[in-house]
């Protein structure tokens, strides 16, 4: 009988507060907590997967560069309902989202790093500037609620020392060459001989967590180890990182 209330209860208040995809943020069945076009356009990671570029070892694309951090890992690929998920996140003012996000970086990290305990988590810096601009640094909101989930000290190890063009408008040669000397370790923050564990929201080339995980490895850690929501699965893709309005403003 109280089961049976409460599922009445359940019900009333999704009558009485409209139900919307977790997703896309559309008016959906009450029934349900996302649409089906959302659930049918995610891509999860799944199977053996290459640690250097995270995506599943069929589709990596790897080109031998020189990688600072140990591994990296996702639960997603950036595309469908998970993109228009973080974009609502990052240009949407919709904090919450990281809640969600982080659970499902932290069930990746429990499964693919297993084995492996880290001292501290961090997160790709961003200027006071890009801050003040967005609201939060969408990055810094998913390492507080992932380490929280994992119960691992969160801490600003790194610092933005000045803006830089966006990564995903340059050619991949002059990627590295636009990050050179941006970012550097936060002198109140202990790193020394710890393993650190770098989190982002999505990774493309790969080319600023390597540059974060290298100023790390600089200012004293022993290891960086790296997690992002989701990884972008070819150059296409990429392009779209911060091009689209992907969804609507809800």
């Amino acid at each position: 009988m109280k089961k049976a209330f409460n599922n009445i209860k359940e019900y009333a208040a999704r009558f009485l507060f409209t139900q919307r995809c977790k997703y896309c943020g559309r008016v959906i069945d009450i029934r349900k907590e996302s649409c089906d076009s959302c659930e049918n356009s995610i891509k999860e990671i799944t199977g053996a997967i290459c640690f250097k570029c995270g995506k599943e070892k069929k589709k990596c694309d790897c080109k031998g560069q020189i990688l600072f951090y140990e591994k990296l890992c996702a639960p997603y690929y950036y595309s469908g309902a998970i993109k228009a998920l973080i974009w609502r996140f990052k240009f949407r003012n919709k904090p919450d989202i990281a809640d969600f996000l982080a659970e499902q970086m932290a069930k990746c990290v429990v499964t693919r790093y297993e084995g492996y305990d880290f001292d501290l988590i961090t997160y790709v810096p961003t200027t006071k500037k890009d801050v003040k601009n967005r609201g939060y640094n969408q990055a810094e909101l998913l390492a507080k609620r992932f380490a929280e989930i994992l119960d691992v000290p969160c801490e600003n190890a790194l610092v933005k020392n000045y803006e830089t063009a966006p990564q995903h408008t340059l050619p991949e040669m002059k990627r590295s060459g636009n990050l050179l000397g941006v970012f550097e370790v936060n002198e109140k923050t202990d790193i020394e001989f710890k393993r650190v564990l770098l989190c982002d929201d999505v990774k493309t080339t790969g080319s600023t967590l390597n540059e974060c995980a290298k100023t790390l490895l600089i200012g004293g850690a022993a290891e960086v180890f790296c997690v992002t929501v989701a990884i972008t699965e070819n150059e296409k893709t990429e392009k779209l990182v911060e091009k689209e309005d992907l969804s609507p403003d809800w």
